[in-house]
């Protein structure tokens, strides 16, 4: 079965898919806003995709065998997207409980100020969240 671009729940599959995909990407170069944006659109296309009736074939047309060649993009495009929306959501909620931290490492002014930021930080996460280049 080949991929129809007039079918609409084909191409909401497909811009599933691909809308997904690019969340993921825009959370790894920490964009989340964008990606937030992606993931909730490829999450609407995803799930409207799935819901949607197959398309009638025109009387003269070829009958088409059963299936629905979108569900796989579909699926993916879920998948992606609630990947996406997860790190966005972690990333988010990082932010908010060490709030101390990112605002004292936004307001210094040198390195050794932002390095004396590093207190605010539990020892386990210092490594993880912590400055780098001391």
């Amino acid at each position: 079965m080949r991929w129809d671009p007039r079918d609409p729940a084909q191409r909401r599959a497909r811009f599933a898919l691909l809308s997904g995909m690019w969340a993921v990407f825009f959370v790894l170069f920490s964009w989340p806003y964008v990606a937030l944006l992606l993931g909730a659109l490829s999450l609407y296309w995803g799930s409207s995709a799935l819901r949607a009736k197959p398309r009638s074939q025109a009387p003269d047309a070829p009958a088409a065998p059963p299936g629905r060649p979108q569900t796989t993009a579909a699926v993916g495009g879920l998948i992606t997207a609630s990947l996406a929306l997860v790190l966005v959501a972690s990333t988010f909620t990082v932010q908010l409980v060490y709030r101390d931290y990112y605002t004292c490492v936004g307001d210094a002014l040198t390195h050794e100020a932002k390095q004396s930021c590093e207190t605010l930080l539990p020892h386990e996460l210092r490594g993880v969240l912590g400055d780098q280049d001391g």
